[in-house]
């Protein structure tokens, strides 16, 4: 009985002591950074505004993915990887109508006229 009991404190031990560990993982990978783009203002079909959005989210994915460099000392994460994430989560955010303006705004060429 006595080493039925040993073995059951070890056990429990060890268990107490892996809980606390369990629930540091789960703080750490639910403060990953993110970051908001706004709208507001643009209308996606102008390629002028597509532009400003485009800057916008490239700002934010800079932001984001140098945040996530500092938390992240493994050889798994690239900052050019970590910027076409963003750049597809926020595509993937918008309305279809929204993506429809901005691929109408990829499309026009713009044009010079001179005048005299």
């Amino acid at each position: 009985m006595r080493k039925f009991m040993t073995s059951l404190t070890a056990v429990a031990t060890v268990t107490l002591a892996a809980v606390p560990a369990l629930g540091l993982l789960q703080a750490a990978h639910a403060a990953e950074p993110t970051a908001t783009v706004s709208l507001v203002g643009l209308n996606l079909s102008n390629p002028a505004h597509a532009a400003e959005f485009l800057a916008r989210v490239d700002a934010a994915s800079e932001q984001v993915c140098s945040a996530k460099a500092r938390n992240n000392p493994g050889g798994d994460f690239t900052m050019a990887g970590c910027k076409i994430a963003a750049h597809k989560q926020a595509a993937s955010q918008l309305s279809s109508l929204q993506r429809q303006g901005l691929q109408m705004a990829a499309r026009a060429t713009p044009t010079a006229v001179a005048a005299r």
